[in-house]
Formats: structure tokens, C-alpha cells, sequence
């Protein structure tokens, strides 16, 4: 099987994989090793809730026992056409208006489902970019932008594959378009783990556009061990964890994990212990981490119960 996974790709997989041996358990841990300020590692991007993400992320926080508006909320502006640039702006204030205190990583669709990312580079697209840097930067001035993740995904609607030119020039252009907004933003240049569809350092935007090179990763298949699949399929695998540590150290930038979990493969306390002590070894390097706290294309929400192991190694090793 590909190493390059994508988190779509897998619904055929998904009933397979959850059915499949129980995940090995971690070894008993010491209390988190991150040091003073760790609540950098413990973001999420978790439900809507009855009123707005904020009061979830809150409930979030009470569950590691971190300090109210310590952690980084993640949220994704637009969904599926260009209008919703213009008509999301009241997400952003609504973050806002709950919680004034609250930082947040923007995730930035960089193009939709029948737009070629050459109008994007070409600026047929200004005015909506415009409109979504002009509603974020009212509310997080100094929010996170990362845009246009997961560019060497083959179903993404800004794959690079063959138009890594345009990629890159759309790129620059709308960080150009936020920088107008805020001088505080800081922008995310942020893959897809593995292989997948290309090698995403071809769709690499330049150092003066990339504030932070990111990551999203998950504990992915039903193949091998826990510990065989946290080496073959994240540590090691091409475009996975040591190449993003190499490729940001080349290029003088942190790293950050905006979207990580476990749940495709079951309940896997190994996965939390590793990227954990990932993160340990890695500290000084890594601007922040985010747990994928919603189910999606497969469960990945980690503070219901449904994966034991798992949740309470994560509340041992991020609670504050």
C-alpha cells in the first residue's frame, strides 16, 4: 500500500481497520516532559457546539487543566465556493466576541472545485482573498494563516501536481493580500504527510512567504504494528515526521502540527507517546500542535471515551 495516505481516501478502509487487532499500549509515562509554556502543544480544532467552537475549546481546556485561553483554537474559513469568503466573516467575530483573548490558525482554502489555481496566481480572485484577510484580521490580527494545506493531496481543489508554478504564485500573491490586512500574521506552509501525490517540497512558496512549515499527520492503516506503523508510515516515510524536521531546519523555519490523531487504525496509545516524545525532542524547533478533535472522514475525537488508552495517555502527557 502507498505510504502516501490521504484522510479521504480511507472510508473503504475504515471498517477494516477499526475491526482489526487492539493497538499496542503505550509504556507507562512520566508527566509531560514540554516544559513551561506547553499549552502550545495542546490546541484543537474541535465541534461547533451549541454556540461556536470557542465554549468547546474552553470544555477542551478544563479537560487537560490548562489555563483558559492558553491553547490555539483551529478553524477553516470557507468550505466550498468563493461566496463564503464574503459570508464567513461573522465566524471570525463570533470567535471573538466569546473569547477577545483567544488566538487562532485560519485554515485558507487557496482555490475551489472549478477554479484553476492560475486565476488565483493571475489575481481573478483578489477581491474574495480580500474579503476573508480583511474579516480575520478584525477579529486575529495575529492569527495563523495556513493556507492552502495539503497541496501534494490528489482530491484537494489546489493539488499542485503539474501546476506547481501556479501553486507557488497563488501562494505569494494572497499571503501579499493578507500582509496588507496585518503585519501581524504569520503564515503555514503545511502538507499532507507521506508521499502522497507528489513530493510536496516542488510546491514550496519561497522563505519570505512561509513563516512555519507544518504537518498533518494521523496513525493511518491496519498493516503491521503500532510501533512498525509510527516508523514506516510517519518517521521515516518520504515527506513525513524527518523530513519535515530537515526541511524546516534548512530553511530556518519552526514546525507545527496543525491536524494530528489517532482513531483510523483504533485505539493507539503508542501514536500519542510518540508524537508526544516527538514533540519533547523536537520543542525548541515547533511553533505549535493541534489534536483533530472532531470526527470526520474516520473518528478521531479523542475525549469521548471511545479510544480509553488513548485519552487518558493524552490528558496524562498535555494536562497542565
Amino acid at each position: 500500500m502507498n505510504n502516501g495516505i490521504t484522510r479521504r481516501a480511507v472510508l473503504a478502509f475504515a471498517a477494516l481497520a477499526l475491526g482489526g487487532p487492539s493497538a499496542v499500549r503505550a509504556a507507562p509515562s512520566r508527566r509531560s516532559q514540554l516544559g513551561p509554556g506547553f499549552a502550545r502543544f495542546a490546541g484543537a480544532f474541535v465541534n461547533w457546539g451549541e454556540t461556536g467552537r470557542e465554549h468547546v475549546l474552553q470544555a477542551w481546556e478544563k479537560w487537560l487543566n490548562q489555563p483558559r485561553s492558553s491553547v490555539l483554537g483551529v478553524d477553516f474559513y470557507g468550505e466550498k465556493a468563493w461566496e463564503e469568503f464574503h459570508q464567513f466573516a461573522w465566524v471570525p467575530a463570533l470567535w471573538n466576541k466569546l473569547n477577545s483573548a483567544r488566538n487562532l490558525v485560519w485554515s485558507v482554502p487557496l482555490s475551489f472545485a472549478g477554479t484553476p489555481l492560475a486565476d488565483v496566481a493571475g489575481g481573478l480572485h483578489d477581491d474574495d482573498f480580500e474579503a476573508a484577510a480583511r474579516a480575520i484580521a478584525a477579529s486575529h490580527p495575529k492569527a495563523i494563516v495556513r493556507l492552502g494545506w495539503e497541496m501534494n493531496v490528489p482530491d484537494s481543489n489546489w493539488f499542485a501536481k503539474g501546476q506547481e508554478d501556479d501553486y507557488v504564485k497563488a501562494f505569494r500573491r494572497v499571503v501579499g493580500i493578507f500582509r496588507r490586512h496585518s503585519a501581524g500574521f504569520t503564515f503555514d506552509w503545511c502538507p499532507g504527510w507521506g508521499a502522497q501525490g507528489m513530493p510536496a517540497d516542488a510546491a514550496y512558496p519561497g522563505n519570505d512567504v512561509v513563516d512555519i512549515i507544518g504537518l498533518d499527520i494521523y496513525d493511518f492503516g491496519s498493516d503491521g504494528t503500532a510501533a512498525e506503523r509510527w516508523t514506516n508510515r510517519c518517521l521515516k516515510v518520504p515527506f513525513g515526521l524527518e523530513w519535515q524536521r530537515d526541511f524546516a531546519a534548512a530553511h530556518g523555519k519552526k514546525m507545527s502540527y496543525p491536524e494530528w490523531g489517532v482513531g483510523q487504525a483504533g485505539d493507539n496509545a503508542y501514536f500519542v507517546q510518540q508524537m508526544h516524545d516527538w514533540f519533547v525532542a523536537n520543542k525548541a524547533a515547533i511553533a505549535y500542535a493541534a489534536y483533530f478533535d472532531v470526527d470526520g472522514l474516520w473518528p478521531t475525537q479523542i475525549d469521548t471515551g471511545r479510544f480509553p488508552n488513548s485519552a487518558s495517555l493524552f490528558r496524562k502527557l498535555f494536562a497542565g
